[in-house]
């Protein structure tokens, strides 16, 4: 058993040094640089105390890339060492600090270091969903054909902070550890909708903390419109535009949406897990 870590945390504006850790070998740790780098973006934006990243105070972590970033009830996670000893005790101690419940999204490489934590620390698993980490290298058919353009009832908008409460109230992953999250990512960061001739939301897609694409929905509806293909092409060449390389993660038994990111030349590159888990009461 590894010694027992002593916390020391890395404040946001350092990210920007623990970022560049992560641009080796790119883009191999690059689902964890647009983590990092998302939440430099947000420093100007937080409550006192949302958002805190921990590392292993024996170490340094300008070599070792070790952390654990805190958000909400969100834990986030990764270290360019060998061995993850060190970031074990770290995770462990962030883990058994907070509330109740939480969610961790995590490399598969991590998978066994997240059972043993989840055993040590007595949690119970609410859910563990695997995910396909996706990532589209090119922009897709870029000006060669038109057939994901929208119909004319239809138009692109970001997403009005007013509509948050429509996506929140369609998220089918809803859940109190999630804080709200939607209307923090709608306020926050950059995101997509189509809204019909009578200026309501019906399609949308927002970037969540990890950088990706992420809680992208069509209402009942409107599906069966192409209105998904072509909200997501259109993110896209806004994404690769300012030179970001778009990603989503995909729940593995999500087939439809697994299908929709494939047709746009999107390919597996990763996998990755989600994981719920609960402090059991003695």
């Amino acid at each position: 058993m590894p010694s027992e870590a002593n916390l020391q945390t890395i404040s946001l504006d350092e990210l920007p040094e623990l970022c560049d850790l992560y641009r080796v070998d790119w883009p191999k740790y690059a689902y964890t640089f647009y983590t990092l780098e998302n939440f430099y973006s947000w420093r100007d934006l937080l409550p006192t105390g949302e958002v805190q990243v921990f590392t292993d105070a024996k170490r340094d972590w300008r070599t070792t890339g070790t952390f654990v970033l805190k958000d909400c009830n969100e834990l986030f996670f990764y270290t360019l060492e060998t061995t993850v000893d060190s970031l074990e005790q770290v995770l462990r101690m962030v883990m058994n600090s907070m509330s109740a419940s939480m969610s961790l999204v995590y490399d598969s490489c991590f998978r066994d270091m997240v059972d043993r934590s989840v055993s040590f620390l007595s949690f119970a698993k609410n859910s563990d969903e695997r995910m396909m980490c996706y990532r589209q290298v090119e922009p897709h058919n870029e000006g060669k054909d038109r057939q994901n353009e929208l119909q004319p009832e239809y138009r692109f908008s970001a997403v009005k902070p007013e509509d948050s409460v429509i996506v929140e109230q369609q998220w089918v992953h809803n859940d109190p550890i999630f804080t709200e999250l939607p209307t923090r990512l709608i306020k926050r960061n950059p995101s997509l909708g189509v809204y019909d001739t009578n200026d309501r939301l019906v399609a949308w897609c927002l970037i969540d903390q990890t950088g990706s694409l992420a809680i992208f929905q069509t209402v009942p509806e409107h599906r069966r419109k192409g209105l998904g293909l072509a909200l997501i092409e259109r993110f896209c060449k806004q994404l690769h535009d300012k030179g970001q390389l778009p990603q989503a993660y995909v729940v593995d038994s999500n087939v439809a949406s697994r299908s929709l990111f494939e047709k746009l030349g999107f390919t597996v590159v990763e996998m990755w897990y989600w994981t719920k888990v609960h402090k059991q009461v003695s």
